[in-house]
């Protein structure tokens, strides 16, 4: 029995006269699915606000380590600064030694040739015995002398002791050193290990919003998910993919990678990545295939992303909407 467009009218305005009827038409017309989401983007919206929420607290935590590493790094330059002064001050204390080993020598030298000195004295005396009185007043100078010189010797080595007691102090206060900076290495490597948890937990929520921005956009411009969105591993890995529905265009894959920092050289790479085969081949096996729209979002976006984005057809993602719109590709 054909419907005419009289009896659709007549149809129409009997729904608009009994308000009841509508909810009783949608359950016929709808599925359970598309009636449910509403309720189903409500609950997701309300789960990202607590996901920012739980970011600008990791974030909070973050600057408090940032500013923890920070206050290590310069108290371990300090450190290194101390080390080096006691090189230098070690290097100092070498010179002198060595100058103090040769004053030694050189007094030695001198005493042996003093030595020589007297007995040349003692057989001119044996010779010369008129000359007696004369070389026993030299040998009282020379004794007086050798006197002073014992007297600058023990001067010397009492020094050396010293010398050997301070050298001994600061190799215990080097060994005290050492020990500080490898306690700092290891709480170093400690603090390495927390960032790194915590990267992996704010790339977690970089890729969440990502799927927000995606959705809100499309959503909002008549599109409706039809497969729920799914991170592919391909090559690396693709963050949202989501199959997505237009009343007038159709359905369109949606490829979006999520970066808290985006660089042109990040565009580059996404898009050398959409062009290989072996990944276009990868994601059609995974049902993936068609028209596609290829996005990057970005946290935090340098200024020269949006140019690179154009010149390759690649859509941009920011924490304010679209900022490039993509140019579709097909992935057959």
């Amino acid at each position: 029995m054909a419907f005419t467009v009289e009896e659709f009218r007549k149809f129409l305005d009997l729904i608009e006269q009994h308000p009841e009827l509508r909810e009783e038409l949608r359950r016929y017309v709808l599925t359970q699915e598309l009636l449910a989401l509403p309720t189903e983007v409500r609950d997701l919206s309300r789960r990202v606000d607590r996901l920012e929420q739980a970011v600008e607290s990791l974030t909070e935590a973050v600057r408090e380590l940032v500013t923890v590493v920070r206050s290590h790094d310069e108290r371990l330059s300090r450190v290194e600064q101390e080390v080096a002064d006691l090189r230098e001050l070690i290097r100092e204390l070498a010179e002198l030694t060595r100058r103090h080993d040769t004053e030694l020598r050189e007094i030695r030298a001198l005493l042996a040739r003093q030595d020589e000195r007297i007995a040349r004295l003692e057989e001119i005396a044996a010779r010369q015995e008129e000359r007696l009185a004369r070389l026993e007043e030299i040998a009282a100078r020379q004794e007086e002398r050798l006197a002073r010189q014992e007297e600058r010797l023990d001067r010397h080595e009492e020094r050396l002791d010293r010398i050997e007691i301070e050298m001994r102090e600061m190799r215990a206060a080097i060994t005290t050193l050492t020990e500080a900076v490898t306690a700092l290495t290891r709480k170093t490597e400690e603090h390495d290990r927390r960032l790194d948890r915590l990267s992996r937990i704010y790339g977690a929520e970089v890729e969440l919003r990502a799927l927000r921005r995606i959705l809100d956009l499309y959503t909002a411009a008549g599109w409706e998910p039809v497969t729920r969105p799914r991170a592919v591993a391909v090559n690396g890995e693709f963050d949202v993919v989501v199959l997505m529905r237009h009343p007038d265009r159709g359905e369109y894959w949606f490829v979006v990678e999520a970066k808290a920092r985006l660089h042109p050289r990040d565009v580059v790479e996404f898009a050398g990545k959409l062009q290989r085969q072996q990944v276009r081949r990868a994601l059609r096996e995974q049902g993936v295939s068609g028209l596609t729209m290829a996005y990057l979002y970005g946290y935090s976006v340098d200024r020269r992303v949006d140019e690179a984005a154009r010149s390759l057809g690649i859509g941009i993602l920011d924490e304010l909407g679209e900022a490039v719109a993509p140019q579709p590709v097909t992935l057959d």
